[in-house]
This record gives structure tokens, C-alpha cells and sequence, in this order.
């Protein structure tokens, strides 16, 4: 149906529209999990991988498809994806491109269709149509510009720019975005030094302690930990501002800024807070970051992480009463969204 904008409305009309759209989609009884299926996930998934999106975007899509009701694993999809989508744009901070424009070459639309079969087609949208028929009808606004978003033949790589790493650091999952930092980066071997909050590890760095060959981790700050998994852009920002960016490499529970380059892994789960293997590791252990392998290994011995484990206890929940301290007791890991999930034993409580 057209839209009309009621007399005296100002700014965007984009907020007005949507009302209107959403109260047809109620009429039309098409509802969030329709749209929410497992097709449209393995598209986000794609477009996230071929635009090196955050990596924020995996614990989202994965929270996502929990409360869509979708039995699968969005971290497998990820990790798939890598490896059969290829890099197609690059924006800052990997390029000197913005999201301006991204969006004003044609942005998600154009990136889609350069994509072609790799995308469903068939999904439905809220527009009531499939992507494919949105795609078939949309109009571009602006010329397009083949080198920022490129041709499956012209990538960057054959790539995806978000991978998902396992190893005994990471028996279930972490994430890195090789998208944004060089090849040079992707196998690193170094040095931990540890920190069990964030601001510990940016004074250390500030400081000067930290030295090329580092590895900085950063642990207690997962969904638990946090409690809330804060955001580690200041201490990749500072290593960046001393010169250290392209010689340390730094490993989390915590999550990072879309802004970040540098080589980094975060969402490391089980998180430390959980008691997870990140929770054990020592200064002057060695750290193997091998992204090409999808690996993130701890090089200490099982006997030895036994010994450290029989003698590590759990830290006091950081939020003491309310809403805070509910989420510390019932959100899932990282590679589950961080979602409250609340066991059958909970509910009857």
C-alpha cells in the first residue's frame, strides 16, 4: 500500500515507514521466525564474511538464532564460511574506504548479487518478497564502484574475513578477523602476559611493559566474567598508538570494537570466569595464534594445566545483587550468543 506522512512530520521518514510495514507484516501474519529461518542466517553469515564484518556480529547472529529457535550451530556456519566465501569489500579500519562509501556503491544490496549463487535467494524479507525479488527490483541510487565492492574474480581473498579458532586455549570456540590484519599476523608464537581486567592490561601497556613478541591476555571479562563481556578496544588502541599493533598479539574472553586491527582473538570460550583454560594460563607461558590452521594452542603441559587447575578457584561475581548478578549466573558462553539461558531447574524455581 502507499505511504502517506502525516501533516507536520519532520526529519527522516524511514522510522514512519517502518511502523507502516510493520503493522502490515502483523496483517499479513508474517511473523520475526519466518523470516528468521536458517536461510536467512546462512546469509547474514555470508555477508558478514565477504564485507570482513565485526566480530561482534557472530555473538549477535548467534543470540539471534537462539531466540529464533534454531537448532544449529551459527559458530559452525561461521567457520564454514570462511573458507568457501570470498573477501569481497574492505572498509575501515582494513581499507581507506567508510561505510558511506560502501553504502553509496550499493552497498549490502550490490554486495549480494556480486555474490550471487552463494546467496538464498530464495529468504524471505520483511518485505514480503524474497532477497532474490528484492535484489531483481532494487534501485541504485549511485554509480557503482567495482573496487570497493568487488567481483568473486577480482577479491580480495578467497577468504572469508571472520574466523573461528579452536585449540586447547579454546576447547569450544574464540574468534579473530583475519580480514583486518595481514597475512604476516596470522601465525603468531609468543609470550603471554596476563591481566584479569582490562584496565590492568591498559596501565601495563601505557606503561611500556609490554614488549614486541607479547601476547597480552586479558581474562574474567567473558558474558560471567564481566559480568557482560565489555568491549577490548582500548587496549588493542593503545597498543596500536605505541607502535605495538603489528608486533603483540592479544587474547580475551572479552569481545572487540568493529574498529580494531591488529592480531587479536576474543569470545574465548569456555571463558576464564567458567574456569575455562584461559583461566590457568601464566606469564611466560607460549601462545600459538595460527589462523590458516584454525587454531589457538597453550603450549604447557597437560599435567601441568592439571596442577594449576586443582589449585584455581573461582572469582567473586563482580556485580553483588540484582539484575547484573542474575546474568552472571545464567548467561551461556560466547559461542552460544551469551544469551540468558535459564535450566529446566531454574524455571521451576
Amino acid at each position: 500500500m502507499p505511504l502517506s506522512r502525516p501533516s507536520g512530520l519532520t526529519g527522516s521518514a524511514a522510522p514512519y515507514e517502518a511502523g507502516i510495514r510493520i503493522c502490515q507484516l502483523v496483517e499479513a501474519g508474517i511473523t520475526p521466525r519466518k523470516i528468521l529461518d536458517e536461510r536467512a542466517l546462512r546469509n547474514a553469515v555470508r555477508v558478514v564474511q565477504a564485507i570482513s564484518g565485526s566480530t561482534n556480529a557472530v555473538l549477535h547472529l548467534s543470540a539471534v538464532a537462539y531466540e529464533a529457535g534454531w537448532s544449529g550451530s551459527v559458530m559452525d556456519l561461521f567457520d564454514q564460511m570462511y573458507h568457501t566465501t570470498s573477501h569481497l569489500v574492505k572498509v575501515n579500519p582494513a581499507a581507506a574506504y567508510d561505510m558511506e562509501e560502501f553504502h553509496r556503491a550499493g552497498g549490502i544490496p550490490r554486495l549480494m548479487e556480486r555474490l550471487g549463487d552463494l546467496i538464498d535467494s530464495t529468504a524471505l524479507t520483511c518485505t514480503g518478497q524474497t532477497v532474490g525479488e528484492n535484489l531483481k527490483g532494487y534501485h541504485y541510487l549511485f554509480p557503482d564502484n567495482p573496487e570497493l565492492i568487488r567481483t568473486r574474480e577480482t577479491a580480495y581473498g578467497l577468504h572469508g574475513g571472520v574466523a573461528v579458532l579452536r585449540g586447547n586455549l579454546a576447547p569450544h570456540t574464540a574468534v579473530t578477523k583475519p580480514g583486518a590484519y595481514g597475512p604476516h599476523l596470522q601465525r603468531f608464537r609468543g609470550k603471554a602476559r596476563v591481566f584479569n581486567r582490562e584496565e590492568a592490561a591498559n596501565e601495563a601497556i601505557l606503561a611500556g611493559t609490554v614488549q614486541p613478541g607479547d601476547v597480552v591476555v586479558i581474562r574474567y571479562e567473558g558474558p560471567k566474567g564481566g559480568p557482560g563481556m565489555r568491549e577490548m578496544y582500548k587496549a588493542m588502541k593503545f597498543l596500536y598508538g605505541r607502535g605495538l599493533a603489528e608486533q603483540t598479539a592479544l587474547v580475551t574472553d572479552g569481545r572487540f570494537s568493529g574498529t580494531n586491527n591488529g592480531c587479536f582473538v576474543g569470545h574465548i570460550s569456555p571463558e576464564a570466569a567458567e574456569g575455562g583454560p584461559i583461566a590457568l594460563v601464566e606469564d611466560g607461558d607460549e601462545i600459538v595464534i595460527d589462523v590458516p590452521a584454525g587454531r589457538l594452542d597453550l603450549l604447557v603441559e597437560e599435567g601441568e594445566l592439571a596442577r594449576r587447575r586443582a589449585k584455581w578457584t573461582p572469582p567473586p561475581v563482580q556485580a553483588p545483587r540484582g539484575y547484573l548478578q542474575c546474568y552472571a549466573r545464567w548467561a551461556s558462553s560466547a559461542a552460544q550468543g551469551a544469551v540468558i539461558h535459564c535450566g529446566e531447574e531454574e524455571v521451576e524455581r
